[in-house]
């Protein structure tokens, strides 16, 4: 519909406000029912809209007055916790009887910790409550309770068929009927995990989160009541308790004696905390045994229980000197079922142990699982450590009272032990002391023989009359019995189940046991004390009977030592005399047979044997003579006298086993050969080696003795010495006979020397245009160096220094013969190279040794001022000029000697005023120092050279100073020879 507007009107302001009633009224009329139909709507949509305001404002209003009243619930439920008495069993109860008003608690309960111990005081299963409390041990099973206490956090289980697989930890069911659904939630005081509060149903579904969070709040509030509630019933059980362990330690420190001791504190732990069993164990022995020592039970008596480290709890506490607690033991794979009681459900050991020192074990039993929580643990502790004490008390008391009883015996032995004056008295005096103060009714006291290696049963007490041997003695040698075998070597006190021989020679067939203790002085084992003791654990239990029996054994060694000592010193005084008598008789011999006569008739009279006979070793033939002899029938005497003794038919002697007899082997007990046999009529005999100078010299044979036994003691010191005495005479005999050989050669050899001293030309000669000095010093007595001047034809002069190819006296000899050729021939030839090769002829076809000599040999020319030469293979000259050059005389030629014929070769040189030729021998260039190094001949060149400016003589003195300067006291190894020719 259009409305068209009026032209005619003037005001066109006016004209619309006239007419916009009536616009209106036109325009709503047109659009009543439209604008009817929109009205409408709004109004119910405001409607619906205030009826939805007005309904959340009623539930919110509901919503709040329940959450007030929950909240007035739950401060009226905390309020009642807060205001309960300070018993945690009472405390459970009402802390369950709150929660019922939040949630079903048919099935539920409270738990508390107490370390892996986890106790239900309140349980209520199907709606009846548990009164007896029960404790599992979740140390390794703790299922939904240990993850709870770990966590912290509280678990809601809505159903759990359906949530099993996303459960944090295996559920753990004590019923056959598992729950659906559940509630855990942490009883948390501070950083600890008091607790569990839990509630199950059958029904899925059946807590909310709601219920867990009201239930949160209650849990948070018993936690804070249980915490104070705890706090003070273990302050007031343990004020109560340790009063208790107050008590108990007065009433046992005054006890004194151990037994009556450990008795009174399990009666007294027993009765004041009635646990169930209490044993106290002793620690025993180098392996740590616990043997128990008092108990409650009455059929465990004393030492009827030992446990070894690390065997049950008991031996855990031992070997880890630490608390072993099982309150689960049934379940426990330490715990020892039948070892004391079958009532055993918890068991708590508890190490006894004053100043690091381990003295036994407290050992408490309990029928109740879970019995000793950390409370009853930390009395029993405290408990045992003033047990401990009262038990290190008794045990240092004892030990004082048995150490002043020691002391006193230890004074009587020793009054005892110093008034016997010979080995039979003392030995009588110790194996009574012994059986007496040690509390043993048989005693025998076994003396070692040294000289015999066996063991001498020197006294008894208490033992039958003993089957004695010709020489009045029991004897043992070793090996007889293992258990003596045993003490000797290791000399350490030993107990042992194996009888000794004189038992069967006695008729003893009783099975005993028996001590041995060694006695030993300066390290030797002198002798064994043997004691008959009838149980073994009765022996052990004598604190002090050991110690004394060793104080007994040592007093009783040194008395023994001593008297031996002075035995000893007795026979040495007698030994010296008889050696002194030997000495004397031989001193005023001095023909060798004369001294061994005399030896080999004393010796029987000294020792007491049958015969004697010295064989003196003959290095030349390798075998042994026949020397004097003693105490063999004239058909023995004229067959030793026919035989030598070849080393192959009597090996002992040979050189193959010396090694056996040595050098350091007083004698040597041997097999005689069949023809020695029937020479000493005996099987057997004694050789005493006569070694001096590190090798044997001869031998002294001796024969068996007049009553059988072997040769000991002072008798055998006797035939010792006789044999070194011996041994010495058979010695400066061949160092007489070698001094006279050696003076002999030594008178030969001066006389050979001066010989060859008369060979060397004495002073140099005087040669013209020239100067000459030499030096000669021989190595040895005699030498095989030479040097030597000839005044030849037509004023020449011929010039020889050699070195023969050894030394001393062949190398002298050889020296002498080449001297004489090189001079014979020389003076039949001017030209050096056939000199020496006409030598080589000649020295060649006279001699059959494998010697050889090399020479060289100059002729000087004093007109043309030349010096011709030839080597024979020996050291070049060294030629020094006037101006300091130095060059060798070098020339083509082999020793002398060696082939048959030789071509050597000839050279010349011309001399100038002031040149200098050196000839030598390798004495000196060859000089060695202590380090082996030589003098070499660049030392020799520049000493040369730098004395060239002086005279010959001084040439040579500088050189043989610095040879000398070189060496050192290195002995001489070599010939030194020198030759010094200066041109003037």
């Amino acid at each position: 519909m259009m409305i068209v507007p009026a032209f005619n009107q003037v005001d066109p302001a006016s004209n619309v406000l006239s007419r916009f009633p009536m616009a209106l009224n036109i325009f709503l009329q047109e659009n009543f029912n439209q604008w009817q139909s929109t009205y409408l709507l709004i109004l119910l949509a405001t409607l619906a809209l205030s009826a939805i305001i007005l309904y959340r404002r009623y539930r919110s209003r509901r919503l709040l007055v329940e959450r007030i009243a929950e909240l007035e619930q739950l401060s009226e439920a905390g309020g009642a916790i807060v205001a309960a008495e300070l018993d945690v069993i009472a405390l459970c109860k009402l802390i369950a009887e709150q929660a019922s008003r939040i949630i079903d608690t048919t099935t539920f309960q409270i738990g508390l910790f107490d370390d892996e111990l986890y106790e239900i005081y309140y349980w209520s299963i199907g709606g009846q409550e548990q009164t007896t409390p029960v404790s599992f041990d979740i140390s390794e099973k703790s299922g939904l309770v240990g993850w709870v206490r770990k966590s912290k956090q509280s678990l809601l289980v809505r159903d759990f068929q359906k949530e099993s697989a996303s459960l944090p930890a295996t559920p753990g069911y004590i019923n056959e009927n598992p729950p659906r659904s559940a509630v855990f939630l942490p009883l948390v005081s501070g950083a600890q995990v008091l607790g569990i509060v839990g509630a199950q149903s059958a029904q899925p579904r059946a807590f909310s989160q709601k219920d867990l969070g009201q239930l949160t709040i209650l849990a948070n509030q018993a936690a804070a009541a249980i915490a104070n509630a705890r706090m003070y019933q273990q302050e007031r059980t343990k004020s109560e308790y340790l009063e208790l362990v107050s008590q108990i330690a007065h009433q046992v420190s005054a006890i004194y004696d151990l037994d009556e001791l450990l008795n009174q504190v399990v009666e007294l732990t027993n009765e004041t905390f009635s646990f169930g069993s209490v044993n106290i164990f002793i620690v025993e022995g180098p392996e740590t045994k616990a043997v128990i020592k008092a108990s409650t039970i009455s059929d465990l008596k004393a030492d009827s229980l030992i446990i070894d480290a690390g065997v049950g709890l008991v031996g855990t506490a031992v070997a880890t000197r630490e608390t072993t607690l099982s309150n689960n033991a049934r379940e426990d794979d330490r715990f020892l079922a039948d070892a004391i009681s079958e009532e055993t459900r918890a068991e708590i050991s508890i190490p006894l142990i004053v100043d690091q020192d381990l003295l036994g074990v407290l050992d408490v039993h309990s029928p109740n699982m879970g019995a000793f929580t950390s409370q009853e643990r930390t009395i029993l502790e405290a408990l045992a450590a003033q047990i401990a004490v009262a038990i290190n008390k008794a045990q240092q008391l004892e030990i004082q009272r048995q150490q002043s009883w020691i002391t006193m015996a230890q004074l009587q032995v020793a009054e005892s032990l110093s008034q016997p004056s010979d080995i039979e008295d003392l030995s009588q005096t110790l194996v009574r002391l012994t059986a007496l103060l040690v509390g043993s009714d048989k005693c025998a006291l076994l003396l070692w023989d040294k000289d015999f290696t066996f063991y001498r049963v020197m006294a008894e007490f208490g033992i039958p009359t003993l089957v004695e041997n010709s020489n009045g003695h029991f004897e043992i040698n070793l090996g007889q019995w293992r258990a003596l075998d045993a003490v000797h070597v290791g000399a350490e006190q030993l107990t042992t189940s194996q009888s000794p021989p004189w038992s069967t020679s006695i008729g003893q067939e009783q099975q005993q046991v028996f001590m041995l203790q060694p006695m030993v002085a300066q390290g030797r084992v002198l002798g064994v004390l043997v004691l008959e003791e009838f149980d073994l654990l009765d022996a052990q239990e004598q604190g002090g009977r050991s110690e004394l029996l060793q104080n007994i054994a040592n007093q009783g060694a040194q008395a023994i030592d001593n008297i031996q000592l002075q035995m000893a010193q007795q026979e040495e005084a007698w030994v010296n005399t008889a050696l002194l008598q030997v000495a004397e008789a031989v001193n005023k011999l001095t023909d060798l047979n004369e001294i061994l006569d005399s030896i080999v008739r004393m010796v029987p009279m000294l020792v007491g044997v049958r015969s004697c006979v010295v064989l003196i070793r003959d290095e030349a033939q390798q075998n042994y003579r026949a020397g004097p002899s003693h105490g063999l029938s004239e058909m023995g005497q004229g067959l030793l006298a026919s035989f030598e003794v070849d080393l192959s038919e009597f090996p002992l002697l040979g050189t193959q086993d010396v090694d056996r007899i040595g050098p350091d082997a007083a004698y040597y007990t041997f097999k005689l050969p069949d023809w020695m046999h029937t020479i000493m009529d005996s099987e057997t005999a004694d050789i005493f080696p006569l070694h001096a100078r590190a090798q044997i010299v001869g031998t002294l044979v001796v024969g068996p003795t007049l009553n059988g036994r072997p040769l000991s003691g002072r008798r055998l010191n006797i035939v010792t010495g006789i044999a070194q005495q011996a041994a010495v005479a058979v010695v400066n005999h061949q160092l007489y006979l070698e001094s006279a050989e050696r003076h002999r050669i030594e008178q030969e050899l001066d006389v050979a020397r001066s010989i060859q001293a008369s060979l060397i030309p004495q002073q140099p000669p005087q040669i013209p245009s020239s100067s000459v000095a030499t030096y000669w010093q021989a190595a040895r007595q005699v030498s095989g160096d030479f040097f030597d001047f000839m005044s030849l034809a037509e004023d020449h002069w011929g010039i020889a220094i050699a070195d023969v190819a050894d030394k001393g006296v062949p190398a002298a000899l050889f020296m002498a013969l080449s001297r004489t050729i090189l001079r014979t021939v020389a003076f039949n030839r001017l030209s050096p190279a056939a000199v020496l090769e006409r030598s080589n002829q000649l020295i060649y076809g006279d001699t059959t040794s494998d010697l050889f000599v090399t020479v060289f040999y100059a002729i000087w020319h004093p007109e043309s001022k030349t010096l011709t030469y030839a080597s024979g293979g020996h050291n070049p000259p060294v030629l020094i000029r006037q101006d300091g050059t130095v060059a060798m005389l070098s020339a083509k030629g082999i020793a002398l000697g060696v082939l048959e014929e030789v071509e050597i070769a000839q050279e010349q040189i011309e001399l100038h005023n002031g040149d200098l030729v050196v000839y030598y021998t390798d004495g000196v260039s060859e000089a060695m120092n202590e380090d082996y190094d030589e003098f070499g001949m660049e030392r020799l060149c520049l000493v040369a050279r730098n004395a060239r400016t002086g005279t010959a003589s001084e040439v040579v003195e500088a050189i043989t100073a610095a040879v000398a300067d070189h060496a050192g006291d290195t002995p001489q190894f070599d010939d030194i020879t020198l030759v010094v020719m200066k041109y003037e």
